[in-house]
């Protein structure tokens, strides 16, 4: 009888025993690369920019990957709405004024990687420190919360710091306006430009609108163009140009996507 009740004892708690584990298993994402052994890639350099929370980072053994930085969650650039598709390119521009053809410093939580492949990783710059709370701290994210993260109290305190001081895309009404003679001093946020365009021109992958003495200009995609039929006329106005303050080659210069970032001021 004894050998009985332990045999039935058995039977019944070994289905409860799998069935606890398919529960807690299906509650969360599986975990990648967490045997031991299992070796993660540290640094890299980062060789392009999505938008404004993925990445893609070239290690050390010449290896690429995607990135998708954890915790967070940047507009998405197919996004059908055009203040959305702003949202995300200003996003964009930030992560590479920050992060492109920089090295970068990865570390990880408990899910490796995402059912699309990427890497989720927390990434560090010498300068910023952890980039994805910096890039929440600037206006330019909010926090993921559809996952447990370490850092999740952390974040959500900097988007809510950002949106109380309206930094970056949480700025109500117009954006802050300088001259160009300002421009170095303010580089890496989204204000205005008040500036003269005194020529225009036809590079590879854009149209330069440049001021005076060329020390900053307004960049059109060329695939962008067709937006702007009134593009050639605009040498000799005044522009009010609005968007990511950023620098290529020592010369700032603001990208435009779309038209309602290029205003002709009354002279």
């Amino acid at each position: 009888m004894k050998e009985y009740k332990a045999n039935f004892s058995k039977f019944i708690l070994t289905p409860i025993f799998f069935l606890a584990i398919f529960v807690f298993s299906s509650e969360r994402p599986i975990q990648h690369g967490r045997g031991k052994g299992s070796s993660l890639p540290e640094s890299g350099l980062v060789t392009a920019v999505y938008d404004g929370d993925t990445i893609k980072v070239r290690f050390k053994n010449e290896q690429e990957r995607k990135v998708r930085l954890l915790g967070i969650d940047a507009p998405e650039i197919e996004d059908s709405r055009e203040e959305e598709k702003f949202r995300a390119q200003m996003a964009k521009r930030f992560s590479f004024f920050y992060l492109y053809r920089k090295t970068v410093r990865l570390s990880y939580d408990w899910e490796i990687e995402d059912k699309y492949g990427r890497l989720l990783a927390y990434i560090w710059t010498e300068k910023q420190g952890l980039f994805n709370r910096f890039i929440l701290s600037e206006g330019f994210a909010v926090v993921f919360l559809n996952f447990p993260f370490k850092y999740k109290e952390e974040f959500i305190e900097s988007e809510r710091e950002a949106r109380k001081l309206e930094r970056g895309l949480w700025k109500k009404g117009s954006y802050p306006s300088i001259s160009v003679s300002d421009t170095r001093a303010y580089l890496g946020k989204l204000l205005s430009v008040r500036y003269t365009c005194s020529r225009i021109q036809a590079k590879e992958k854009f149209i330069f609108l440049y001021s005076a003495g060329e020390e900053f200009s307004t960049l059109v995609p060329h695939e962008n163009t067709s937006l702007f039929p009134e593009l050639k006329s605009f040498k000799g106005k005044v522009l009010m140009v609005t968007g990511f303050l950023e620098e290529y080659k020592g010369n700032p210069q603001i990208v435009a996507f779309f038209p309602r970032q290029i205003k002709i001021e009354k002279q």
